[in-house]
């Protein structure tokens, strides 16, 4: 005897015999979509390295961000270039009154006095909403980067607040200032724009996924630092070289070396980042070897550890990279430091590529995978 085998539906949700209904059927598609974007998201958490990126005001860390995008992204397409029209205009502006004002202070008079009425004018001047300048602000703005008396007060930019792109602004003022100028990238690297909150930049390489995560420097955004601590792989901490003889926009009494120490310092021996790779960049190498080289601003004459002969930017270079790493406490702690120029996109490539070989090698390490 043959028996016939039957199968039995048993609907676990309590509809015998009548199938389920739209919405269970769509509960459970919903629940099936969550699952598996949880699994996606594991997947790209496991495949993704924070980098916190650090540093004091005026380090050069949002031109790092910006040489990402140029190196590991699309650049930067002309709707984007236009949109920096207005800001280098600003700084080429801004630039030229900070030395107009800086003038009186270290009294450095101009070499011909009829330019005082164009300095006056420039100074007295603030941009339309459109970003059109007037003519005759352009005329005298080129006026007074002809006079020796603000040529003189430029070189002295170590003595009061002025932005390191300004020598490159004045000279391509009449690039900048022409009817149709569009802004190159050279031009947006440079470009200056305090940062404020927090930025993320991701890109990708060789499958990893980078976050790159820039706050504000400055002393009044420094409060925001730690809503970005967690889930950090690498700290990425930015120092300039050439603010050895400087002091800090907030204040004329701090040096700008000594506050970038202090602030290595209390990130480097942080508890979040007892176990977390550090990173240094000493930037603005190009600025540090041409006042080293070729001014009297001597290291030895605001550092006073340092014993080494004048005018020999490697040797003083390589001290300063000793001051940073010697405020590191834990000695089984390794500070990955590195020379670098933010502003020159070939340098910065091969020298982030060195660095996104040490924190992966790294990683891998902390997880036994090497």
């Amino acid at each position: 005897t043959f028996f016939k085998k039957k199968t039995y539906r048993l609907d676990l949700m309590g509809n015998c015999g009548g199938g389920i209904t739209p919405e269970e059927r769509q509960a459970r598609q919903k629940s099936s979509d969550i699952d598996k974007q949880i699994r996606r998201d594991e997947k790209v958490f496991s495949n993704t390295i924070k980098i916190l990126l650090l540093g004091a005001g005026e380090s050069g860390k949002s031109t790092l961000v910006k040489q990402m995008k140029i190196i590991h992204g699309d650049g930067f397409p002309t709707k984007e270039l236009e949109e920096y029209r207005a800001t280098i205009v600003d700084n080429l502006l801004s630039s030229m009154e900070a030395v107009l004002r800086a003038m009186d202070n270290i009294e450095v008079p101009f070499s011909e006095q009829k330019n005082q009425v164009k300095g006056d004018l420039i100074l007295s001047y603030e941009i339309p909403s459109n970003g059109q300048m007037d003519e005759s602000v352009m005329s005298a703005l080129k006026a007074v980067w002809g006079d020796e008396g603000v040529k003189e007060c430029c070189r002295r930019s170590y003595e009061y607040q002025l932005n390191d792109s300004a020598g490159y602004f004045f000279a391509n003022m009449d690039r900048i200032l022409s009817p149709n100028y569009l802004p190159d990238q050279d031009d947006v690297l440079r470009a200056r724009v305090m940062t404020t909150g927090i930025i993320e930049t991701s890109f990708t390489v060789n499958r990893i996924i980078y976050r790159l995560v820039d706050v504000g420097g400055q002393r009044s955004e420094r409060k925001k630092w730690i809503q970005c601590f967690d889930d950090v792989k690498a700290v990425l901490f930015v120092a300039a070289l050439s603010g050895y003889d400087m002091f800090i926009r907030e204040d004329d009494t701090t040096n700008r070396l000594d506050e970038a120490l202090t602030l290595f310092q209390a990130i480097c021996n942080n508890r979040f980042f007892q176990k977390t790779d550090m990173i240094l960049f000493l930037n603005k190498l190009d600025i540090f070897a041409e006042k080293i080289l070729n001014t009297d601003r001597h290291l030895k004459k605001f550092v006073s550890s340092y014993k080494g002969p004048d005018r020999d930017p490697k040797l003083a270079g390589e001290h300063i990279k000793t001051l940073f790493k010697d405020r590191n406490a834990n000695k089984e702690k390794y500070i990955y430091p590195h020379f670098t120029t933010a502003t020159d996109t070939s340098n910065i490539g091969v020298v982030f590529q060195v660095v996104l070989n040490a924190i992966i090698e790294d990683n891998l390490n902390k997880a036994h995978i090497l």
